[in-house]
């Protein structure tokens, strides 16, 4: 399927595409386990999100500016 069969889909066809290809992302991503250099990458950004209240504030949909991602995900 190329770009332009994609855009000729409905928007509810399109959905359930990127849903299908996410699904399939995830599951190649649970037999390839993170590199310690992935994780470290990830807690780097964390890091720096959690100095700039402003940018965090888009993230949180709850309005808590500023509040730790970790945080959020022990909620």
């Amino acid at each position: 399927m190329d770009f332009s069969e994609i855009v000729c889909l409905s928007v509810k066809q399109r959905i359930v595409l990127v849903d299908s290809i996410w699904d399939s992302i995830t599951a190649d991503r649970r037999k390839t386990p993170l590199s310690e250099q992935d994780i470290e990458d990830a807690q780097q950004r964390i890091m720096a999100a959690e100095k700039k209240p402003s940018y965090m504030s888009h993230l949180l949909s709850d309005g808590r500016q500023g509040e730790s991602i970790r945080s959020k995900k022990k909620q």
